[in-house]
């Protein structure tokens, strides 16, 4: 798990819009990910602004086959919200996996990435889109110094 909910799992302040999936590119995990992908009926996101973005038609009518990565990175739109599948954009699941927590999430084992992970991506100053979580992500670093505990996953759960 990365992005915004990592931070939230270690007490930020932030309000997630989407929860971030890296997965491990182990074939029997790429089609786990695919069957969970079916039964939420996710589909592709679309955002004409997204320069190598599928098209509205495409996005429709996705399928997680081939049973690839490159199939698999998507934000996806769920029957349970948003759901992205970042590959590489946030790390590789190798990389992350190395400094990652393993959390309990309705009584499933979770691998949470370093919040470091996280907040090295979001540039100071921040952009237009992280604006209204420069404070959350300044007070969260200020706290890891202090204690890097996670809170854990109880509000996700």
């Amino acid at each position: 798990m990365s992005g915004s909910v990592v931070l939230a799992v270690y007490g930020a302040d932030v309000q997630p819009n989407d929860l971030d999936v890296v997965p491990s590119p182990d074939p029997d995990n790429l089609q786990r990910i695919a069957d969970l992908l079916v039964e939420l009926e996710a589909i592709p996101a679309y955002d004409p602004s997204w320069r190598n973005g599928l098209t509205e038609e495409r996005c429709r009518s996705w399928r997680p086959e081939p049973l690839t990565l490159a199939q698999l990175d998507h934000l996806f739109v769920t029957r349970l919200g948003m759901l992205d599948v970042p590959p590489e954009l946030t790390g590789t699941y190798a990389h992350l996996r190395t400094g990652a927590t393993e959390l309990e999430l309705a009584g499933t084992p979770v691998w949470v990435c370093d919040p470091h992970e996280v907040l090295k991506r979001v540039p100071d100053p921040p952009r237009p889109k992280d604006l209204a979580r420069a404070d959350a992500c300044a007070e969260l670093r200020e706290q890891l110094q202090r204690d890097s505990t996670p809170l854990g996953l109880a509000p996700f759960a």
